[in-house]
C-alpha cells in the first residue's frame, strides 16, 4: 500500500507521456521497494529517489505553482538526509524554470549544490 497513490497516479502518468523510459507501474514498483519516495500534494505528486548521494527529482506531476513550492521542503529534506546536491531532468520548459531556482546544466542533467 503507497498512501495518497490512487489520488497522485493520475498526474504522474501525465508526466509519464513525456519521458517514455519508464512505465507507472514501474514507478509504483519503486515506491513499494522503497528505492523512491512520493511527495503528494493536494494537486500534485512529485516522486525522488536518492542515487550517488544526490537527491535526484525523478518525476513530477500535476499543478505547477504547487510543485514548485514543495521543491524547497524536498531540498531540505535532502539536506538533513545527508544528500550533497539535488538533481533532475526535464523537458526544456523545465530547465529554464529551475535555472531560476539554482539549478545549473551538469552532465546531462540539472544540479543544485544542497
Amino acid at each position: 500500500m503507497i498512501p495518497h497513490w490512487e489520488r497522485c497516479a493520475p498526474w504522474l502518468a501525465k508526466a509519464l507521456e513525456h519521458a517514455k523510459e519508464h512505465t507507472l507501474e514501474h514507478v509504483r514498483a519503486c515506491l513499494l521497494d522503497g528505492s523512491a519516495i512520493l511527495w503528494p500534494g493536494e494537486r500534485s505528486a512529485i516522486v525522488t529517489q536518492v542515487v550517488g548521494g544526490d537527491l535526484h527529482f525523478w518525476l513530477g506531476g500535476g499543478n505547477l505553482r504547487e510543485l514548485m513550492a514543495m521543491r524547497p521542503g524536498i531540498e531540505a529534506w535532502g539536506r538533513a538526509a545527508g544528500c550533497r546536491a539535488a538533481t533532475g531532468k526535464g523537458r526544456p520548459g523545465w530547465e529554464r524554470l529551475m535555472k531560476r531556482h539554482g539549478y545549473a546544466p551538469h552532465e546531462g542533467e540539472l544540479r543544485k549544490l544542497l
